[in-house]
């Protein structure tokens, strides 16, 4: 009897990619995953992408297919790569179509394994460095980003911007990262966040990984949380600490596992040894909570990332239990939920929760097919279709006359907030970590 074989989607190169998936049924093989697909159409109601394009290589199923059919050999890379790259590049790893889905098939995932099999570069190449100096060479990374932020308030950015540099190709994403970006940051917050940062407690009782946006970009949201974890624990930040999300998501499978192992290992040496660890990024938090997946072929070290993965807080537990007095607000607010990979659980509902608590009535409740904000940088990528997205989330908040939108990423905030100033500005966005704060 012949062997059970089964395939993959780059079979050359095993170490680039998951042997197997975590998903709503347990670990199952990237074949085996993406198989139970019975393309029952489900997921194309609520995809983003396909609600512009009406294309079947741009639903969920079609996704889905496209990558079995490369694992089955009946699909080759090499001749369809440029179709296969419009195909990745346009998915927004939501996570809407998991949420619709009957067997919760994780489509952003398998994404991710076709990515790496296409080894594309999604981000600009001068982005794509300097982000992989975070983790690579943390010193270097903060120079270039201060120094970078200080040039900018000095007029730079606005003479390239003058002089037409930033159209090209290498350099347009200055023009985003130049537009998202606040322009004024409040000086009591960053007095707060950087007293913080030198106080270092003897025997801490929580570790708070600040995300990139809220140590570079956003101290009113480190100051935030970090306000809302003291009432309740004794909290050492760590700053220059990768958390392995980017390269998970756009580099390198290897080096994003070296850097959760260096992460859970430097844990045991803290305090106890059995500490909680914060974060304030949805994304952040729901690829730690994979953490296992990424360690299937060493058993001990998968076990040791399970129980540390048990342990991660989200900002949303650090929430007070009892309901404070309801909050009078001249117009609604709403949560965006967008994140990556899923948009359902544990913290999805506590921020709900928290709003109505909050806010009572005024509370406006997502639609399902409501517009999220694109998650994680898309907004970067090449040949994307953010523009019509973001224009559909900015005509949800308009329509519901929603006042402030809160999301559960830094970097959604930023992102949202920039299109709601330019089409929508009675409006804006802020991340519920900045509630009361």
């Amino acid at each position: 009897m012949a062997d059970f074989f089964v395939p993959e989607i780059d079979p050359k190169n095993p170490q680039r990619h998951l042997r197997v998936l975590q998903t709503e049924f347990g670990f199952r093989s990237v074949y085996d995953s993406v198989s139970f697909c019975n393309r029952c159409g489900s997921c194309q109601q609520v995809c983003p992408t396909y609600a512009l394009t009406g294309e079947e290589p741009f639903s969920p199923r079609g996704r889905n297919q496209a990558v079995r059919l490369a694992a089955g050999g009946k699909l080759k890379i090499a001749a369809n790569r440029a179709r296969l790259e419009q195909v990745v590049n346009t998915c927004l790893l939501c996570g809407r179509c998991t949420q619709a889905c009957a067997g919760k098939i994780p489509t952003a995932q398998h994404m991710l394994e076709l990515r790496r099999a296409l080894r594309n570069t999604v981000l600009p190449g001068l982005l794509q460095k300097l982000l992989g100096w975070r983790s690579r060479r943390p010193g270097l990374f903060r120079v270039v980003v201060r120094t970078g932020l200080c040039l900018r308030r000095m007029g730079l950015l606005r003479l390239l911007r003058g002089c037409g540099l930033t159209r090209l190709a290498a350099l347009r994403w200055l023009e985003h990262a130049d537009d998202i970006l606040p322009r004024r940051i409040n000086s009591s917050d960053k007095t707060f966040w950087r007293q913080a940062l030198k106080e270092s407690p003897k025997e801490p009782s929580l570790i708070y990984l600040p995300s990139l946006e809220a140590a570079f970009f956003m101290p009113s949201l480190a100051a935030g949380v970090l306000k809302k974890a003291q009432q309740k624990y004794q909290v050492q930040v760590w700053e220059q600490v990768s958390s392995g999300l980017f390269e998970y998501v756009y580099g390198d499978l290897r080096q994003s596992r070296r850097l959760v192992r260096r992460l859970i290992r430097r844990c045991a040496r803290t305090g106890t040894g059995s500490l909680p660890l914060l974060t304030d990024s949805i994304d952040v938090y729901l690829f730690w909570r994979r953490a296992p997946q990424l360690f299937d072929r060493w058993p001990q070290l998968a076990r040791q990332a399970q129980a540390w993965a048990d342990r991660l807080v989200f900002v949303t537990e650090l929430f007070p239990k009892t309901p404070p007095a309801a909050t009078a607000v001249a117009a609604p607010v709403r949560l965006d939920p967008a994140a990556l990979f899923e948009r359902e659980g544990k913290p999805f509902d506590q921020a709900r929760q928290i709003l109505k608590t909050h806010f009572k009535k005024n509370f406006v409740e997502c639609f399902y097919r409501d517009a999220d904000t694109p998650a994680f940088g898309y907004a970067f990528v090449r040949g994307n279709l953010s523009e019509q997205i973001f224009l559909n989330t900015v005509r949800t908040v308009a329509r519901t006359q929603t006042g402030t939108v809160f999301t559960l990423s830094g970097l959604s905030a930023l992102e949202l907030n920039e299109q709601l100033r330019r089409f929508y500005p009675q409006a804006q966005a802020d991340h519920l970590a900045c509630l009361d704060g």
